[in-house]
């Protein structure tokens, strides 16, 4: 049994990590609300779309009041055939795995649907036709009123110091979708902010995602040279080449995320030096912001300094 199963699985990723299948916390990734299904006269059912092209771990949240020893649930990573009312994990096309909670295990929690009990159970989904249904056949009428209306769908891809378009994420928005990259290494241990004089540049703003208008405000008024912002303006990496120098509070989010500053296992996965980095924001004419990696204290110094620099970029 547990070999089929195995075989059955869309994606089954084995990895040396404990999980508990009740979540004593709410799990990562984005909440999604059902969406209720009319099956022919009072039949209903409970679907769930995933918010995006990924591989994910799936986790449905369990009601108060839900009693059901095997509620069936469905997992369609590429959607379901036309006309068809059947779950095989044989159909190539359009496989799925039917997964069983029992309910009275976990009331009020969210647990995670898994093959064989496996918690890096995962499943790759397509946006828009890749979705979870809670089998409503399988359910009595006060059973379907009590069901949840959430899902979470936890990304494997896009996280936290996983390795993405280019560079390590840093920063995932509330969306699940866009975030912030760190390039993989320094672009200079020790460069000038700005391009030999000392001038305005207007690139004050200090908040995550502005540190592109302000590297593009820096170059507009420093133009061609050798510098912090046009370094980083400057980069190609693969296919990417929309790197800037991030803003204060970018910087300080590598930090924390993904630099000295962040817990383990992330702490310093980014690889920077204990060095002080620059950011794009200026403060005044004569300085801008920098940020110490080994303290972590954030500072403003004289545009003239050579400092570290670690590009990023948007997705």
């Amino acid at each position: 049994m547990k070999s089929m199963y195995k075989q059955l699985a869309i994606t089954l990723i084995l990895a040396a990590i404990g999980i508990h299948t009740v979540h004593a916390v709410t799990p990562a990734g984005k909440p999604v609300n059902a969406t209720i299904k009319l099956q022919g006269g009072s039949d209903s059912s409970a679907e769930w779309k995933a918010p995006f092209t990924s591989a994910y771990k799936v986790h449905v949240y369990v009601p108060k009041t839900g009693t059901t020893t095997n509620a069936l649930y469905r997992v369609y990573p590429n959607g379901k055939r036309a006309g068809s009312t059947e779950c095989l994990g044989s159909d190539a096309k359009f496989p799925c795995q039917e997964v069983t909670i029992d309910q009275t295990l976990y009331p009020n929690a969210w647990t995670q649907l898994m093959v064989d009990d496996d918690p890096a159970t995962q499943w790759a989904f397509v946006k828009g036709k890749g979705y979870v249904t809670v089998v409503a056949s399988n359910l009595s009428a006060v059973e379907l009123l009590n069901l949840s209306g959430l899902v979470r769908f936890e990304n494997q891809t896009i996280a936290i110091g996983k390795t993405y378009q280019g560079g390590l994420i840093f920063y995932v928005d509330g969306t699940g979708e866009h975030g912030l990259i760190a390039a993989a290494a320094d672009q200079s241990a020790g460069i000038q902010w700005y391009n030999g004089s000392y001038l305005t540049t207007g690139a004050t703003a200090t908040a995550v995602g502005t540190g592109l208008a302000n590297t593009t405000k820096i170059i507009k008024a420093q133009g061609a040279g050798s510098y912090a912002a046009k370094l980083c303006a400057n980069l190609e990496i693969g296919a990417y080449s929309d790197w800037y120098l991030p803003s204060k509070d970018e910087l300080n989010l590598m930090y924390t995320n993904i630099g000295q500053g962040a817990a383990a296992p992330l702490t310093n996965v980014g690889g920077f030096a204990v060095a002080w980095y620059w950011s794009s924001s200026e403060f005044g004419f004569n300085y801008a912001w920098f940020q110490s990696f080994g303290s972590g204290g954030q500072l403003n110094n004289g545009k003239y300094d050579t400092d570290a620099v670690r590009a990023v970029r948007a997705f």
